[in-house]
């Protein structure tokens, strides 16, 4: 019992000191800035389990780590870790740290720096390791870790790149070694990597462990470099430092690893070194023979043929299977991305601007197939395939720019030629003098009718030539007016049709645009309105006017179709920029807009004039209400506002001063109204504010008749001025004289009978 109960109370006993000891010695934590566990560590009297130490930094586990490992052996035995009393009842291999802190010497550290320190967050890693296990804060001598407590983004000098760049690198670059050191590609990049965060490589919770087979320590885990020692986060991934990479490997200039293996290689090497480590580290005549899509190359999703790829021939069509070939894009970062891209010279070498006729030689797709052509192969050197004249085939010519596609020319020298002294045989044509001094001709015999025809004895002897007038008979004078113009119109065309080399001159076609020719239609307009106020009748004016209107109907044709041919092709804004003749041009397609916006302007005030006399007195009405809106309309509606308030007051003092002269011409006799339905006597009509009305309409649109028909006058100019100096050869009517010389007697017939 003696013996029991003395085992008992050892027991007791050394359970006690057991509790003891682990109560004195509590497992101690050290923590980083960052709040991460380093080495948690049971401490056994200044031993420590060999799995308790922080695994292995990233740099040497890429190294040989005999060393390493020898220092850790040396300071690793076996302990008791547990007694009974005086006898041990466990063991366990420890380390002890005191001996750790001897043998991570200097002499240790210092064949491990040179690749640790590469990389600045490599060496911040290995410079922890070292603080926390040895308590030293420098490596090898005092001062190497100055930096390193408190690293930035900015402690990477040149930056970092994702590790999937790899990919644009060719096999035959990453399969190189560097030319000074001879340490392979990647080795020198894994020496240079590091993630986004610290990572385990192996068993996290055993990093080391005592090996009795082999008598030493082994590692079972190790820590990549984590970006978060720079004290910034970024995305998940691998990434690897710059200049770590640039600093250690380099490519042989004169041998580089990827030559005679095909240029899409060699240009992959290269972007690929440029981007990483800039143009130092690669030839200075790196970028001879390139690869790439900036130039030399086009992408096959960015190839575009020209508009007129319908009448291409089938040969040329195909060239871009035939030259296309792997050349490099490059991406956001510099790197190659390989693609499929036709070769710019193979192409070019094949192709001329004559290599593609019918819609590639026809104006709007003549100019976008030049300029297809230009930018294309304009700038390879030795191609000449466009014509010495391409810069006028570029842009509009003058006879793209006639908006119809028939011309009034000869299709024959032999009448229109005269020999030269060298005895060529030039073609002549009438001036442009010539067909503007005609039209001036034309406009001067209608001035000189319309004069000659208020002469009293003229006005007589044609009276009684062709009968007292009707009080309807304005309707037949205007068509007769209308008709001797388009009859003069249709001699003229005959003549032409007469002429030898004229014969298939349209004959509608021509007559239509002799319709459009400048007439003096106002003047006679103006001189009958005249005649009204002293005393004859509105039949003139209105048998004028009515002529004028068939004469405009039948010309808008070509006013019309003017304008939408300018619009279709872009001539009223930037569609005649370094064109030939532009000016005459400009000229015409502005003559027939101002034509269209005089004739539309008059139809919509034919409208609210109709629609006033319809409403009567709500009209004034919705003129003060349309004020007091005018605050709230766009700027655009109270100019139009701001016209119509000036125009509607023009026409007002204009009819008040025609209605006072009618009034003063007005005989104290008797007068008799042209119906004979009253008779009235004194100085002032019988009618009386009627009356007044009714002329101060008639006024006012006499007003609007006589300065429409001006401004269509000098919109005609401005169209038959411009067409002349457009169109020169292309408008050459024959036997000028005697086609003006008919016209001009028509003219007067039809102001003549205008005028009766």
């Amino acid at each position: 019992m003696r013996v029991f109960s003395t085992c008992l109370v050892l027991f007791i006993a050394g359970v006690c000191r057991i509790a003891a000891r682990e109560a004195l010695h509590p497992a101690s934590v050290d923590l980083l800035s960052e709040g991460r566990i380093l080495i948690p560590k049971n401490n056994h009297n200044g031993w420590v389990n060999p799995e308790d130490l922080t695994p292995m930094p990233q740099c040497i586990a890429q190294q040989d780590q005999s060393a390493w490992l020898s220092t850790i052996t040396r300071c690793t035995s076996r302990q008791c870790t547990s007694h009974f009393g005086f006898i041990c009842t466990h063991h366990q291999w420890l380390t002890q740290l005191s001996c750790l802190s001897i043998g991570f010497s200097a002499n240790v550290i210092k064949g491990y720096l040179p690749y640790c320190s590469r990389s600045v967050l490599a060496k911040a890693q290995l410079y922890l390791w070292i603080r926390h296990v040895t308590g030293r804060t420098w490596l090898v001598d005092v001062g190497d870790t100055n930096g390193l407590q408190t690293l930035s983004p900015a402690s990477l000098d040149e930056g970092y790149a994702v590790f999937d760049v790899m990919h644009a690198a060719p096999k035959c670059l990453t399969g190189s070694a560097s030319a000074l050191s001879m340490e392979l590609f990647q080795q020198v990049v894994a020496s240079c990597s590091f993630t986004s965060t610290t990572q385990h490589t192996g068993n996290s919770a055993r990093p080391w462990e005592y090996s009795e087979s082999l008598q030493s320590i082994i590692a079972l885990d190790s820590e990549t470099v984590g970006y978060n020692l720079a004290g910034r986060n970024i995305r998940y991934g691998n990434y690897f430092d710059k200049s770590c990479f640039c600093g250690t490997f380099s490519v042989d200039a004169k041998k580089e690893p990827c030559s005679g293996l095909g240029e899409i290689d060699v240009t992959r090497e290269r972007l690929w070194m440029n981007a990483t480590c800039g143009p130092t580290s690669i030839p200075k005549n790196w970028t001879d023979a390139l690869n790439t899509t900036e130039f030399a190359y086009i992408p096959i999703e960015d190839w575009h043929w020209p508009k007129c790829i319908t009448d291409m021939p089938k040969q040329l069509i195909e060239l871009t299977g035939q030259c296309a070939t792997n050349a490099c894009q490059l991406n956001s970062g510099g790197y190659c991305k390989v693609v499929r891209a036709v070769d710019r010279a193979c192409f070019c070498r094949d192709i001329r601007y004559n290599s593609c006729r019918g819609l590639c030689q026809i104006f709007e797709t003549r100019i976008d197939y030049v300029k297809w052509l230009h930018d294309l192969c304009g700038n390879l050197q030795d191609w000449h395939g466009l014509p010495e004249n391409w810069r006028q085939l570029a842009v509009p010519t003058p006879l793209d720019m006639i908006p119809w596609r028939w011309t009034l020319k000869s299709s024959k020298h032999s009448h229109t030629a005269s020999i030269t002294h060298s005895g060529s045989i030039k073609e002549t044509c009438p001036s442009t003098a010539w067909k503007l001094g005609s039209l001036a001709l034309i406009n001067i015999a209608t001035f000189l009718a319309a004069f000659i025809g208020r002469r009293p004895d003229i006005h007589n002897i044609a009276r009684s030539f062709l009968g007292p007038p009707h009080p309807r008979c304005w309707f037949f004078t205007g068509i007769s007016i209308a008709t001797l113009q388009i009859l003069a119109n249709w001699v003229n065309v005959l003549l032409v049709q007469q002429t030898l080399g004229y014969e298939n001159v349209p004959v509608v076609q021509l007559m239509l645009l002799w319709c459009s020719m400048p007439r003096l239609s106002w003047l006679t307009t103006l001189l009958s309105g005249v005649q009204v106020f002293e005393g004859m009748k509105f039949g003139t004016t209105t048998s004028s006017l009515f002529a004028e209107i068939i004469l405009q109907v039948l010309s808008s044709y070509y006013m019309i179709r003017t304008v939408n041919y300018g619009r279709e092709h872009d001539f009223y804004l930037r569609g005649m920029e370094g064109a030939k003749r532009a000016t005459s041009a400009k000229s015409v397609y502005a003559g027939a807009l101002l034509w269209l916006i005089i004739v539309i302007v008059v139809l919509v005030q034919l409208l609210q004039a109709t629609c006033r006399r319809l409403t009567g007195d709500k009209s004034t009405a919705v003129t003060k209400w349309e004020r007091r809106k005018r605050t709230k309309q766009n700027m655009v509606k109270q100019l139009m506002v701001l016209f119509n308030e000036r125009w509607t007051w023009f026409e007002e003092k204009i009819a008040h001063y025609w209605i006072e002269k009618s009034r003063g011409l007005v005989p104290t006799s008797s007068m008799t109204s042209e119906e004979g339905n009253y008779t009235v006597y004194g100085t002032l009509p019988v009618g009386g504010e009627r009356n007044q009305v009714s002329q101060k309409v008639s006024a006012r649109l006499y007003v609007v008749t006589v300065l429409t028909m001006l401004l269509l006058w000098i919109a005609q100019w401005l169209f038959w001025a411009g067409f002349i100096g457009l169109s020169l050869d292309e408008f050459c009517p024959p036997k000028l004289g005697v086609l003006t010389t008919v016209w001009m007697a028509f003219s007067l017939a039809s102001t003549t009978i205008g005028s009766v």
